[in-house]
């Protein structure tokens, strides 16, 4: 399995982390990615039986969704390659 990211997820996991980092102590971001990526490593192995996103305009897309704490990820499968195509927090989600 091969995880990419849009421009537009790497631009808001980048806005996320550089938040962090500056709410926090050094290196704060840093770990949060870490602990990230290794959730998604271990969740997405499974990518196959996660339903389809609630929300209709990511449904219309055939996006499935998983969430990391507060953060909706929405991604696109195909074959085993993994797209993640956009993280956004949940309060700006109307499902």
């Amino acid at each position: 399995m091969e995880i990419n990211y849009t421009n537009d997820a790497v631009e808001s996991l980048t806005a996320l982390i550089n938040f962090i980092e500056e709410q926090n102590t050094k290196g704060a971001g840093l770990r949060w990615l870490n602990k990230f990526e290794v959730y998604l490593i271990e969740t997405l192995k499974h990518y196959s039986i996660i339903k389809l996103c609630n929300n209709d305009t990511f449904k219309q897309f055939k996006l499935k969704c998983i969430y990391y704490n507060d953060w909706l990820i929405a991604f696109s499968e195909e074959e085993t390659n993994i797209t993640i195509e956009t993280i956004i927090h949940k309060s700006r989600i109307k499902d």
